[in-house]
Order: structure tokens, then C-alpha cells, then sequence
């Protein structure tokens, strides 16, 4: 089955209900009175995590989500019904990317947690609220508010404590099996683990989470393999767990340096898009070998390291298992030299965090998860790897203007036929952004005059008529009223 790990959703959240404009009749009453009710509620769409998802799989069938649209008001002095929210779950570690703007809206990191995505408008007002001393029987009412569009890309990034990372075949899942009740898929030809495997293991009365990833090869971070599509998940964890195939003899000692290569490539690519900004280090921190990455300065990451020697029953030589090591550490140090990554750890601290296991015949397995229990103990339980929101393009303005469009976009409007050609000959087009005023006008009930001099009333009594007195706007012209609900299209009125 395929791990659904990425996907690409549109939400849309309801549409407020429209007022509605209706009379009331009774027996021994002279006159009808207004009895238009206001419009539901249209509401919201909601994503919440819940810890017993592990997967995105649940949106692989539809990709469209709307929360429902409220009810019109209703007669006799009755309001619409509201709708319900519309609440889409998710696995814990979920991330949300606007799809456009390529932002980063929000990280899920417990369960229960909750965000909304896109969230409903404001109701339509029945012609009962307008009713005074002068004005009895209103003819009008105001539209509800149109819901929000957004697409939106959901990107899962597992939660674990510990990260097994290795070339293929060099028994990730085995080591799994020996260190949890599990049984992971275990055999003799690359690649046997296809999907990222996140496992429960209990050690010394302490419960930790394990991955263990596909297993990378040599220009991952460029795409090669199928490690490159899941990377992304070992960076959540607090404990990088490098591992060798010792029965690989001299190639493991160069296995490792090109894995921890892969990761440096990927994070100088994933945080910055000049790689060169990126400052990697390695040094011992608190005791342990400790990987630091900065970001022009910023921390962004911070993994404590062990690295372990896997498959000791097929070579089980003393002698020749103190030669590998100290190949390795020579190995390693030089890689860190080469690639100017800046590195102060000791030969004995490096000594200390490699390990030498068989999975297969448990051999070294408890040492090594009392280690593991050790250094997480000493690593502080909130992660290092946060998440930040990546300046993105603004594709909505902030800030209220009116301006004159160019001749170019007035041709445009003209040929998609949103004003006529004489008006397009004869008057200005001003673009205007300002929420407040695109609300009254998303509300207004076009078409009916009384709602259309209620429309002007009200401008004339906010500051709306006089700047545009001030800006030398005329009877006539057209206002292009750029919308402020996400998805929905922009509105002409004539002033």
C-alpha cells in the first residue's frame, strides 16, 4: 500500500445564509409588518490532529472539502439554521503549506490540536432589522458573506525520538524486531522497507518512538533512491542513528560519511536557497556528539549522534573489528575536514557513541538501548527542529488604495466583457481595496432600490463619499473592488 505522506487539498468554508424579506399577516391587524429573519451561519473548516492517525491516506479519494452554507432566514421572525463545523483530522506532525504562496500556515504537535483554515463570513440581515419610525416596510434584506477558498498542501512529517538511517540492506528493520515487539518485514534483497515504519519501544521503564526510514543511497538528496522523498521525517528526530554493515567490510567505512553527506546536502538546500549561508558543525555538547545547523547565524537544528556497526555474527574477529573502527573514525574525521564542516569531538568521545551489534543474535543490542535511554534523558524533550513561516509573496494587499488601472488591464476588462466598451472609452476604472467597504458591497442586494440607497446612505455617512470626492473620482466611473475572501472573484460597481 502506498504511504500517503503528501497531499493537496481545497477547502472552501460555507456561505452565510442571506436575509430574507418577507411580511407577517394576522387576523384584526390593519397592516403587514417585516418578518424577514437573518441568514445561518456558514462556518468554518477546521483541521485537528489526533494521535491515532499515522497517515494521510484518508484524503487519497477526494480532494475537494466544503463545509455546508447556512440556512436563508426564514419567515415570520425566524432565523436560518447554522451549520456545523467542518472538522478534518490528521496524524500528529502534520504540517499545512499554503499552495500558492508556498507559506507555511501551521504545525501540528499535539493531539487534539486545532487550526482553521479558512473561516465562515458574516450572516445576511433580514428586512425585519430595518424597520423604524419612518421606514415600516422595508423591501430589502442583505446577502450573507461568501465562504473562503484556499488550496492547501498537507505535508505529514513523522514524530519520533530516534532516526535509523543506512544504506539499504544494512538491517534497520532487523534491529527493530530485536529491540520491540514487532515483527517489520525482513529480507536479503535493498529496499524491503518501501515507506517510513514508526515504532514503539520501551527500555529501562522509558517509552521512546523509533523510525526507520528507506534506506538511502548515493545522491539521495538529489532524488535518487527512495530516500530522498522521505529525508523530511528524520529530521524531526532528537537521536540521528548512523548505521554500518560490518560483513561489507571496507565499503561500510565510507557508507556512513556519504549518508551524513546526503544530509548535509539536503538541509543546506531545504533552509536556504544559497546552500553557502548554511553553517554546519559537529562538537560534543553536554558529553555527546551533537550536530548544530545555522541558518545565517540561527540555530535551526540541533541531533545528538551514535553511530552503530550492525551485523557483528558475520565477522565475530576482534582484531578485525578494532582495525574498521579506527578506519572509521580516521574516515569520518576527514570527511568532516574535507567538507569544512567545523568539528571539535575527541577520538575517545567518538569511541564512546559507536556501538558494535548483531540484531541477529542480539549481541551489543542492550548496551546500545542504554545508551539511547541515556542520551535522551539528557536531550531536552521540546524539539530543536522547529518550523518557522517562510516570508511568501503577498497575493492580497494590506494596506487600503484606489488607483487607476493601465489602459492594458482596462482592454483586458473590456475583451472578458466585465465593463462595456463605451464606458471603457468614456470613464476611469479605479482598482480600490478596502475590507469594509468590499463587506457592504458583497452584501448589497443589487437590483433593488431601496437596498441600492440604503448602499450610498451609507457610504456617505463613513469617509467613502468624501475621499472619493477628494481622489476627483466622478459620477460615472467604475470602481473594480478587489475582493478580501480568499478564492472569490473581484466585484464592479458604478459610482
Amino acid at each position: 500500500m502506498r504511504f500517503y505522506d503528501e497531499v493537496t487539498i481545497a477547502v472552501q468554508s460555507g456561505k452565510w445564509g442571506d436575509g430574507t424579506v418577507t411580511w407577517r399577516r394576522e387576523a384584526g391587524v390593519a397592516f403587514w409588518w417585516p418578518s424577514g429573519g437573518n441568514g445561518g451561519k456558514g462556518w468554518s473548516v477546521i483541521l485537528q490532529a489526533l494521535k491515532d492517525e499515522n497517515t494521510l491516506q484518508g484524503f487519497r479519494y477526494r480532494a475537494a472539502f466544503k463545509a455546508d452554507v447556512g440556512e436563508p432566514g426564514r419567515s415570520r421572525d425566524q432565523y436560518g439554521s447554522n451549520a456545523e463545523n467542518l472538522i478534518l483530522y490528521v496524524p500528529v506532525g502534520t504540517l499545512i503549506r499554503d499552495k500558492i504562496t508556498d507559506e507555511i500556515l501551521h504545525t501540528f504537535t499535539e493531539d487534539g490540536e486545532q487550526y482553521i483554515v479558512v473561516h465562515g463570513g458574516e450572516g445576511g440581515v433580514g428586512n425585519i432589522h430595518f424597520k423604524d419610525a419612518v421606514h415600516q416596510y422595508p423591501t430589502f434584506c442583505l446577502l450573507g458573506e461568501p465562504g473562503h477558498k484556499k488550496e492547501i498542501v498537507l505535508e505529514l512529517q513523522l514524530l519520533a525520538d530516534v532516526a535509523l538511517i543506512g544504506t539499504p540492506s544494512v538491517g534497520k528493520s532487523s534491529i527493530i524486531n530485536s529491540i520491540s515487539n514487532t515483527k517489520a518485514k525482513v529480507a536479503d534483497y535493498p529496499f524491503t522497507t518501501l515507506v517510513p515504519n514508526l515504532w514503539s519501544v520501551t527500555a529501562l521503564n522509558t517509552n521512546f518512538n523509533v523510525i526507520d526510514i528507506p534506506g538511502l543511497i548515493k545522491g539521495a538528496a538529489e532524488g535518487k533512491g527512495l530516500g530522498n522523498a522521505f529525508l523530511r521525517h528524520i529530521l524531526k528526530a532528537r537521536i540521528f542513528c548512523m548505521i554500518g554493515d560490518i560483513s561489507r567490510y571496507d565499503k561500510w567505512i565510507t557508507e556512513i560519511p556519504e549518508l551524513l553527506d546526503e544530509i548535509c546536502t539536503y538541509t543546506r538546500t531545504k533552509f536556504s536557497k544559497n546552500p553557502e549561508e548554511v553553517e554546519i558543525q559537529i562538537r560534543e555538547d553536554k558529553g555527546m556528539i551533537t550536530l548544530f545547523i545555522y541558518e545565517e547565524g540561527k540555530l535551526v537544528i540541533e541531533k545528538r549522534m551514535l553511530f552503530l556497526i550492525n551485523k557483528y555474527d558475520l565477522v565475530n574477529d576482534a582484531d578485525i573489528l578494532k582495525e574498521y573502527k579506527a578506519q572509521f573514525r580516521k574516515q569520518i574525521l576527514d570527511f568532516f575536514k574535507k567538507n569544512k564542516i567545523w568539528t571539535k569531538i575527541t577520538k575517545k568521545l567518538l569511541e564512546e557513541y559507536t556501538f558494535t551489534i548483531s540484531a541477529a543474535t542480539h549481541f551489543g543490542v542492550d548496551e546500545r538501548l542504554k545508551k539511547v535511554v541515556d542520551v535522551l534523558k539528557k536531550t531536552d524533550v521540546q524539539e530543536v527542529y522547529q518550523i518557522e513561516n517562510i516570508p511568501a509573496p503577498e497575493t492580497k494587499p494590506k494596506e487600503n488604495y484606489i488607483k487607476n488601472i493601465s489602459e492594458q488591464e482596462k482592454e483586458v476588462l473590456v475583451n472578458e466583457k466585465y465593463i462595456a466598451a463605451w464606458d471603457a472609452q468614456y470613464v476611469n476604472v479605479r482598482e480600490i481595496y478596502n475590507e469594509e467597504f468590499a463587506k457592504i458591497v458583497w452584501m448589497l442586494q443589487r437590483g433593488n432600490d431601496e437596498a441600492e440607497a440604503r448602499f450610498w446612505k451609507q457610504l456617505g455617512q463613513k469617509w467613502f463619499l468624501a475621499e472619493f470626492e477628494n481622489r476627483g473620482i466622478q459620477k460615472g466611473d467604475i470602481f473594480k473592488v478587489m475582493s478580501p475572501y480568499e478564492g472569490q472573484p473581484h466585484k464592479y460597481i458604478q459610482y
